[in-house]
């Protein structure tokens, strides 16, 4: 389906992210603030979450299970699938590719193939877009860091992942958030740096405080992060709609004056209406496609010069 800019107001838009950090800075726990959260263990690590922080989990041991636990009953109300972690993930897909294809996917000594590593990088991809596309939720991935060393030796923080795996997760996701402690606080990064790669969008940038959680208090940062991109994304709409109706009223004037033109001085007379008009989102180019088919269908053409229309001569 194709839409026009003034028709894009990504009501039903789920969120993709990537949260990453070292051990023990508290990723779970964070990625299980974001709205009705169900957990994919892959790193067998929700006994670390303290217990009444804890939400609906998947333990699994083999990739096929997960495929058949996403589109159980049990979590069809849920609205967020959490994947930690994204490295652990990779492994399951090796084992799965390998499994299922091993004469292709499988080298003679048991390591996986080059083929392999595009079926990992292919059923990667399938299994965002299945979550977020399909099953209309929510998708956050959760990476270990790893320091690695750049040209000059300053350490940068990068995601604990197999090769090109990395790109495949930034390249869809919508944010990226670096946790790490300052001092005895906790932050999250959306804004990338030297030391780490970041990403933020729909007013969601810069550093970020995460609060220090009691048994009672309520785990929904990230369900409050979303709301207020949620909140950007409607006020760009709000902010749209005034020029959406001045693109519509422009249009509709267009389709008047230049429908109705039969000669080469109404095409004029429509060319100096419309053209004192404000023009809003793509009015003037759709407006110059209408002008260039009337222009044609009447034997008429623009006089670079003068800038009117005059009949089109006959060559004899």
């Amino acid at each position: 389906m194709i839409k026009k800019p003034e028709e894009l107001t990504f009501e039903n838009k789920k969120f993709s992210m990537i949260l990453y950090g070292a051990p023990g800075v508290g990723k779970t726990t964070l990625a299980l603030s974001a709205p009705k959260p169900v957990l994919i263990d892959f790193d067998r690590g929700i006994s670390r979450v303290k217990a009444y922080h804890r939400a609906l989990t998947i333990e699994c041991s083999k990739y096929e299970e997960v495929l058949e636990d996403i589109q159980s009953p049990e979590i069809k109300d849920c609205e967020t699938i959490v994947i930690d972690t994204g490295g652990a993930l990779i492994s399951y897909l090796q084992d799965w590719a390998m499994r299922t294809n091993p004469a292709v996917n499988q080298q003679k000594n048991g390591a996986l193939s080059l083929k392999g590593y595009g079926a990992v990088k292919g059923e990667f991809q399938r299994l965002t877009n299945l979550i977020r596309d399909r099953l209309n939720k929510n998708v956050i991935y959760v990476f270990h860091s790893e320091e690695q060393k750049d040209k000059d030796g300053n350490p940068q923080q990068r995601l604990m992942c197999e090769g090109a795996a990395k790109n495949l997760v930034w390249q869809p996701c919508d944010f990226g958030g670096y946790v790490q402690m300052i001092g005895a606080d906790r932050f999250v990064g959306f804004s990338p740096t030297q030391e780490y790669f970041a990403k933020g969008c729909y007013g969601v940038e810069g550093i970020i405080p995460v609060p220090n959680l009691g048994p009672s208090d309520k785990n929904d940062f990230l369900t409050r992060l979303f709301d207020k991109a949620r909140t950007q994304i409607q006020d760009e709409v709000k902010a749209l709609n005034p020029i959406k109706e001045q693109y519509e009223t422009v249009m509709a004037a267009a389709k008047e004056l230049i429908g109705s033109a039969t000669t080469v001085e109404d095409l004029n007379a429509a060319k100096d209406a419309i053209g004192g008009m404000e023009h809003a989102l793509t009015s003037k180019a759709e407006c110059g496609a209408l002008f260039k088919a009337k222009a044609k269908e009447i034997g008429a053409v623009l006089d670079k010069a003068t800038k009117t229309y005059k009949a089109e001569e006959v060559q004899g």
